[in-house]
């Protein structure tokens, strides 16, 4: 008796794991022999609704989107795979050192706090996804090939957008940086500035108290001077205190960012000029040709793919 009870409690322990299993893990789709379990895709729906308000009655409709999405990824690991395409930890550990020069952040765990803040995701998912992203940059590289975009495009986009492209200012400045974060700190530093602010209002030579007190080694040899700088690539609440100078030789008020504090002259402002953002519009328009290919590829490739979706109440696109 006690020999069918033991068995009988291991056999209901057994069917509570799998129906455990079946409920919290159930595969949600097939893409030829990759499933996509539903557990992943719940996550990740729970994620988008963080950052985007999502109606009742749009739920089936946006978890369809979802599923949509993680089949294409699936499509794109195949791919990767049978062209042996590999993407290491330490690519995407570079590739997010380039995010961070180019927005200009130096610390680590700044960058990790801002996107956890900004996306509203763990800096584990951050990094899951940015792996994603190099492997469809590569597969679309190697399997499906984009030709660049010419000169002449880049300038028919520059003209016809121009209004929309932003505005470069001409700006010196001394900054000061706090040591540490303490309230006495900040107020030293602050007091700093103020006074400095004062000497130059009082007529002092803005470039000489520059070369002397700044704190920025790449501008202060120079007088404090940034020459033409594009406004959004500033720090935003130091970019939107700039944007508001008028007159050619005007000082700023003390202006608090993320580095320091600063006092700024002004030079004087223009619409960005094609030259300083050409790269930036041949790599949109490379990006807008790939995502008019790789849309014609996913298609392509899910016709001649064995995919099967058994999510309830799926709608298609």
């Amino acid at each position: 008796m006690r020999r069918i009870t033991t068995f009988t409690l291991i056999f209901l322990m057994l069917y509570s794991s799998i129906h455990a299993w079946e409920l919290y893990d159930r595969v949600i789709a097939v893409v030829n022999d990759t499933p996509i379990i539903e557990s992943e895709a719940i996550l990740k729906f729970n994620h988008l609704k963080k950052i985007k308000r999502i109606p009742r009655s749009k739920y089936d409709y946006e978890m369809s989107r979802l599923i949509d999405k993680l089949i294409e990824d699936a499509l794109v690991l195949q791919k990767a795979e049978q062209e042996s395409i590999i993407v290491s930890d330490a690519k995407v550990d570079n590739q997010i050192e380039t995010i961070m020069e180019r927005l200009n952040i130096s610390d680590l765990d700044d960058f990790k706090k801002r996107i956890e803040r900004k996306e509203k995701i763990s800096f584990k998912e951050y990094k899951e996804e940015l792996k994603i992203s190099l492997y469809r940059e590569q597969v679309i590289s190697i399997a499906i090939g984009v030709s660049p975009p010419t000169e002449k495009e880049a300038r028919a986009w520059y003209n016809k957008n121009k209004s929309k492209v932003g505005y470069q200012v001409n700006i010196k400045h001394i900054l000061i940086r706090p040591r540490n974060r303490s309230f006495a700190e900040e107020k030293r530093v602050n007091n700093m500035i103020k006074d400095l602010r004062r000497r130059v209002m009082a007529g002092e030579s803005f470039e000489s108290l520059a070369r002397k007190y700044s704190q920025d080694p790449s501008s202060a040899a120079k007088g404090g001077d940034l020459g033409w700088v594009i406004l959004g690539e500033l720090d935003p609440y130091f970019a939107a205190q700039v944007f508001r100078l008028q007159r050619r030789g005007q000082i700023s008020p003390v202006i608090k960012s993320r580095v320091g504090y600063h006092i700024v002259k002004f030079l004087g402002k223009r619409v960005t000029t094609f030259e300083d953002i050409s790269g930036r519009i041949m790599h949109l328009l490379y990006q807008m040709k790939t995502a008019e290919q790789f849309k014609k590829w996913v298609s392509k490739k899910k016709q001649n793919s064995d995919i099967k979706i058994y999510m309830e109440n799926y709608v298609r696109g």
